[in-house]
């Protein structure tokens, strides 16, 4: 499946922004989740309580609540790293970031670099791969051939397939933050 057909299936844009790039720049996966580039000061600061500025704190708790409500999604969506709850890494600064000023970016991207990293971290790695789900509705949209019906009632039976999916259900759980 091309990253083109991805994107249609996913209803996601294409964007030129790249998360990953701007984080990290042109290195080979697996990249190291607290390392990369730290945003700008006036890029990031929407993000942080104020006053903030050169050396402030650039943890969870110095977030706004827009800002928590976006690193609590994310957590739980497309950067479910274990562990480090208290912690907030450079890829999830831009990520939020950008999430605050309303810039697009390429979501397929991230995805695709997430697994990347993941899956070049192997078994000493400590991520997790949240896109199951997303990779199981892919995998139903992109065969070329029907599928066998035991199969085709598997994919479409599967808990991982969300086709109602409602992330507003995550912000009632969590009315908190």
């Amino acid at each position: 499946m091309t990253a083109q057909r991805a994107r249609e299936v996913l209803g996601l844009t294409a964007y030129t922004t790249r998360i990953h790039q701007l984080c990290y720049g042109n290195f080979e996966p697996p990249l190291q989740p607290h390392g990369g580039a730290l945003p700008p000061l006036d890029f990031v600061a929407p993000c942080f309580r104020q006053p903030f500025g050169e050396g402030s704190s650039r943890t969870v708790s110095d977030l706004t609540r827009p800002a928590r409500i976006f690193d609590f999604i994310m957590r739980k969506t497309f950067l479910p790293w274990p562990g480090y709850t208290d912690g907030f890494t450079r890829i999830q600064q831009w990520l939020i970031a950008h999430l605050i000023a309303q810039r697009p970016f390429d979501l397929w991207d991230l995805i695709v670099s997430e697994i990347e990293d993941t899956v070049g971290e192997g078994f000493r790695g400590r991520r997790q791969l949240p896109y199951a789900h997303w990779i199981t509705l892919l995998i139903l949209h992109a065969r070329l051939e029907p599928l066998p019906a035991h199969l085709q009632r598997e994919l479409t039976d599967a808990d991982t397939v969300f086709p109602h999916y409602d992330p507003r259900q995550m912000l009632r759980a969590h009315h908190d933050l």
